[in-house]
């Protein structure tokens, strides 16, 4: 939008006055010229003689005016008033009443003519006063602070709007990158949200497959051991059989016959001494044997038999390799025969 400087505005609405004061001074002088024109002086001597009556009725508030008026131009009727001055009858009766803003400007331009007035003396006696020259001053004066204050309030309106639309710029750059931000996040929540799924999903098979396999394996295990166990009392009943087909025997004959030789009872015990060798177990000293204690191999009878005394074994021990399956019970005597 243009606009107007604030002292261009201010000449600007001077010229303005001065030209409109102009157009119609130039109006006011022309009505009078062609006033002058229209009725040609008389080349007779006035007449003297009174009037005739006129019909003029006063019924308005400007009716006495325009009568008086009317009788010095000759005019006597209010018709011949309306034929002359090309009105219509609304518009006489208007006129009549005072009503000048209801008639066009050729209308009041005849009438003032026909009245023997300028526009300016028409105005005037319908009380219609035109400002001075210095109350147009102050008008324009008043238009110029009036505009002046509401250039400031656009300039500071549009200053305003340029903050709010700079700002709002900002803000709808901050929100697009606090959009573009949360699409990141969803994306990558997303993505997590699906690898944590699928982990879940993978480590829950896992932990499926490893159920069943532990299952499987301990079933396998158990089914070993039971093997194992079976087999191991297989052998082991093998190697056992004839000392358990033969120690029943052996308890009956003794009681039949208490003196019967140890010799005969010991030779029932040799399956023992070839399960010990097939498992590859090593006695711990020798019964009755003479050893020098040695607490990590002997078991005293006694609590004070200091190591690296002289003993007496008197229960064999066993042994796997560093293994000490059962240590040998030494003591400092013999038993009695």
């Amino acid at each position: 939008m243009l606009m107007v400087e604030e002292s261009n505005f201010f000449w600007f609405g001077v010229v303005l006055w001065l030209g409109g004061t102009a157009f119609l001074l130039s109006l006011l002088g022309s009505n009078k010229t062609n006033s002058s024109t229209d009725t040609p002086p008389s080349t007779t001597a006035p007449d003297s003689s009174p009037l005739p009556p006129v019909a003029l009725d006063c019924t308005y508030r400007f009716d006495e005016i325009l009568s008086d008026r009317l009788q010095k131009a000759k005019i006597f009727t209010w018709n011949q008033f309306q034929r002359k001055g090309g009105l219509t009858p609304l518009h006489l009766k208007q006129l009549r009443q005072g009503h000048l803003d209801k008639l066009s400007f050729a209308e009041l331009k005849r009438v003032a003519i026909l009245l023997n007035w300028s526009l300016e003396e028409l105005f005037q006696t319908y009380g219609i006063t035109f400002p001075s020259l210095g109350q147009a001053f102050q008008e324009v004066a008043k238009l110029h602070e009036q505009g002046q204050q509401l250039y400031n309030e656009k300039v500071t309106l549009e200053m305003d709007l340029s903050t709010a639309q700079t700002s709002l710029a900002i803000v709808r750059q901050d929100l697009a990158t606090v959009q573009e931000r949360v699409e990141l996040l969803e994306t990558e929540l997303e993505r997590r949200e699906q690898h944590w799924q699928t982990t879940v999903e993978d480590a829950n098979n896992q932990v499926i497959q490893l159920q069943q396999q532990c299952r499987r394996l301990r079933a396998e295990v158990q089914q070993q051991r039971d093997q194992l166990t079976l087999e191991f009392q297989l052998e082991t009943f093998g190697l056992l059989q004839t000392l358990l087909m033969n120690f029943p025997t052996a308890t009956v004959m003794a009681e039949v016959k208490p003196n019967l030789p140890a010799r005969n009872v010991v030779a029932l015990f040799g399956p023992l001494k070839s399960l010990l060798d097939r498992w590859d177990y090593q006695p711990i000293g020798e019964a009755w044997g003479q050893v020098f204690f040695d607490p990590q191999l002997h078991q005293a009878d006694s609590p004070d038999i200091r190591e690296g005394e002289l003993v007496y074994v008197r229960f064999v021990g066993y042994r796997d390799g560093d293994q000490i399956l059962c240590p040998a019970k030494v003591s400092r005597t013999l038993p009695r025969a």
